[in-house]
């Protein structure tokens, strides 16, 4: 898989948040994105800041990691 250069660097920060929840609650990419609903693929893009989500998927992120959309973006 190629990853395509960095274009913000808030969107790695996002992505690193994504990751340290994602990991602090004991997930591997291939549980969380199927007990989340969404790609792998998708997630593996977010986490290396490749991709800008949109507000409702921040939210069912969030969601299912019991946090605040505002713990995703607080950086």
């Amino acid at each position: 898989m190629t990853i395509t250069k960095i274009k913000d660097p808030a969107l790695k920060k996002l992505g690193d948040k994504v990751k340290y929840y994602r990991e602090k609650r004991g997930y591997n990419r291939d549980r969380f994105a199927i007990e989340a609903n969404v790609s792998k693929y998708y997630l593996y893009r977010l986490e290396y800041g490749n991709i800008s989500p949109g507000v409702l998927r921040l939210k069912q992120i969030a969601d299912f990691l019991n946090i605040k959309v505002h713990d995703l973006i607080d950086f």
